[in-house]
């Protein structure tokens, strides 16, 4: 496997791991209810970690389209 999918592969585990904490702390800031919920109210904005954490992931997905397309 060359270093390029390498790199792939990994960066897909770090997207997934960014999935994964962004939306714990945003069930936990926001209540298990909001999250288990169709999520139609407005909400205020992720404070802290949690907004972070939110922020990293929207950034995360709007590079990482070029990024595979740059490896392939």
């Amino acid at each position: 496997m060359t270093i390029e999918f390498q790199i792939l592969v990994w960066s897909t585990i770090l997207g997934l791991v960014q999935i994964i904490l962004a939306a714990h702390f945003a069930s936990h800031q926001y209540g298990y209810r909001w999250a288990a919920s169709s999520r139609d109210q407005i909400m205020p904005p992720l404070q802290g970690v949690a907004g972070r954490l939110n922020r990293a992931l929207y950034n995360f997905l709007e590079t990482f389209p070029f990024f595979v397309t740059a490896v392939l």
